[in-house]
């Protein structure tokens, strides 16, 4: 066996255990806190009460099914070689439809919470007042209707082929919907989304530096949380938008074996991380922020539960 060969065969189990094991460690991580944060940002004072709460919420269920749905299928593929996008017409044309349209769309309630924080922070009082909850929860339904649309030809156009060798495989029966839908994960996945992030980025530290300057509130530190979550996304999200136009603009290139695994190990690894981010803004919150710490034990501290075993202990102590 060549050189080439034996690190062509290492590179397949590299891709082979991402794909297993980092895939279960990422859902098990952005499950739990995606679910903390639906529960944090509803049930929570002051936080359910903050006007970026609704984005907050809305992205941490469009992150929820992106993950589950994208890598469930994978990590079911990879142990038991069972695919059931390849059995089921119903699940072929729905999988990738929800697949690449609650992604982007929590992307852009990462954005729209970014956004909404950028303008929370402004100096001018119009542009603080500007986000109400109704315009945040219609935003919302917009976005999803929006993204719902554009990944309409999935389920039309998707079906089951069968090979020569008697098997099926979930494809577009249209060539030109492939190119198609490449085009807007490209925008609405990668692109845009880093794009409007790095923007608000800046303008949002800078604005807190103003804020700063002026007063000291809950504002500063939400702020600042927000901050290190959009650092965090885009540093995952950049490698990951710069691989994704690569692999289009060369897709028409002549390409050896190696330089095949190794662009698809790397792409791997940054599009996996790209789920870890969407996902880990709970945990971001959690290891950031002494006051969201702070909210989140007076809130389990109030819980029956928990209240009970406080008394009952309280009672043996006395």
């Amino acid at each position: 066996m060549s050189s080439n060969d034996t690190t062509i065969a290492y590179l397949s189990t590299v891709q082979e255990y991402l794909q297993k094991y980092f895939s279960l460690l990422i859902i098990t991580i952005t499950s739990i806190g995606n679910i903390c944060n639906f529960i944090v940002f509803l049930y929570v004072p002051p936080l359910n009460k903050h006007p970026n709460a609704l984005f907050v919420i809305a992205s941490s269920i469009g992150s929820f099914l992106f993950i589950n749905i994208a890598l469930w299928s994978t990590v079911i593929n990879m142990f038991i070689k069972f695919n059931l996008s390849n059995q089921s017409l119903f699940w072929c044309k729905i999988y990738t439809w929800l697949y690449y349209s609650s992604g982007c769309f929590s992307f852009t309630c990462h954005c729209l919470a970014a956004l909404g924080q950028c303008l929370l922070v402004s100096q001018k009082d119009q542009w603080q007042k500007f986000l109400t909850r109704f315009k945040a929860q219609l935003i919302i339904m917009i976005s999803a209707i929006i993204w719902l649309l554009i990944f309409i030809p999935l389920p039309i156009y998707n079906k089951l082929v069968q090979s020569s060798s008697g098997t099926f495989s979930c494809r577009s029966s249209l060539q030109i919907i492939s190119f198609y839908i490449n085009y807007w994960i490209i925008i609405g996945y990668y692109l845009l989304p880093i794009l409007l992030i790095l923007i608000l980025f800046i303008l949002t530290l800078y604005n807190l530096r103003q804020l700063l300057q002026r007063r000291r509130n809950i504002e500063g530190v939400i702020t600042r949380m927000m901050l290190i979550q959009m650092f965090i996304i885009l540093l995952s999200g950049i490698p990951a938008a710069i691989c994704a136009i690569y692999s289009v603009v060369t897709s028409n290139i002549t390409k050896t074996r190696l330089r095949l695994s190794y662009e698809a190990t790397i792409y791997l690894i940054f599009t996996l991380l790209t789920f870890l981010t969407n996902g880990i803004s709970f945990w971001i919150y959690l290891s950031t922020s002494q006051s969201f710490r702070k909210h989140l034990r007076e809130f389990i501290l109030k819980l029956k539960l928990f209240k009970n075993r406080i008394e009952s202990i309280s009672t043996i102590n006395t």
